[in-house]
């Protein structure tokens, strides 16, 4: 079995890039299921239910997200059944949504996992404003894995998206899961890491899968609104790169009948 993850999608550019490449890349890869981390995907933050239905109809069968998934309406992205699309397990258990789902691809069990990283993120979403109506303690996420395990032992294939700031804590969940999940794939820095690999136990493992979406950009902005704001001469808003070249990063993960990782490699391209 071959899956293909799509790093996140940020905006109308990323929306683009998946609906022209992934109908053929989905034939010439051989690709039997394909997800797509799906927060950023209405202008930059957040997750309208109509662009998830547009993606889900040129062909990417499941969803994760991450802490920006609920910033224009926390029930809308979870409202249509037939969007399969989770947020982190480690949210409190009231906030909308699941935090892993398990799906048939032919005759396997794929179970799918998304959690929040704590270092430089869930530790600052309360501190600083952000999802203020999360109510509750974000857990820590080796925590909630560790507990989640148990329910997902019986599929034949787990993938965990690891949505998380700092590529230590990343590292450390892979060989945290070494040989007890499938993947683990890092998503939410936007920027691309070099490091897909087969951990020692057998898990597949990348830091971070990248962005896609405008290549000329700081992580989806406007670079000079971001250059102002390190410099200190302002706090404008973001202003997303909605026009030019499109980059579309992801990994391709094989698997033999029984689940085992024979493979994972990168898998980028440009999309004027």
């Amino acid at each position: 079995m071959r899956i293909l993850f799509i790093g996140d999608i940020v905006g109308k550019l990323g929306r683009n890039a998946v609906s022209q490449s992934l109908p053929g890349l989905k034939t010439k890869e051989g690709i039997d299921f394909a997800v797509a981390n799906a927060e950023n995907v209405t202008h930059g933050r957040g997750a309208k239910i109509k662009h998830l239905r547009q993606l889900k109809s040129v062909g990417v069968d499941f969803f994760t997200s991450g802490d920006h998934i609920f910033h224009i309406d926390p029930e809308e992205p979870f409202s249509d059944p037939e969007i399969d699309i989770i947020r982190p397990a480690n949210y409190p258990d009231k906030i909308p949504g699941v935090g892993y789902k398990i799906v048939e691809v032919g005759e396997m069990k794929v179970a799918i996992l998304n959690l929040l990283g704590l270092t430089y993120l869930g530790d600052k979403i309360k501190e600083d404003g952000r999802n203020a109506w999360i109510e509750g303690e974000i857990e820590n996420p080796f925590v909630t894995a560790e507990k989640l395990l148990e329910q997902l032992k019986d599929s034949d294939v787990v993938l965990v998206d690891f949505h998380s700031e700092v590529t230590s804590e990343k590292r450390a969940m892979g060989f945290f899961l070494d040989g007890k999940v499938t993947a683990v794939l890092g998503t939410h820095t936007h920027v691309p890491t070099a490091d897909p690999t087969i951990l020692p136990k057998g898990t597949g493992y990348i830091s971070d899968i990248g962005m896609t979406g405008a290549r000329d950009s700081v992580l989806g902005v406007e670079p000079q609104i971001i250059i102002d704001r390190l410099k200190g001469a302002s706090v404008d808003s973001f202003e997303w790169v909605e026009k030019g070249v499109a980059v579309l990063r992801s990994v391709i993960v094989d698997f033999d009948s029984k689940g085992l990782v024979k493979g994972i490699r990168r898998l980028d391209l440009e999309v004027s």
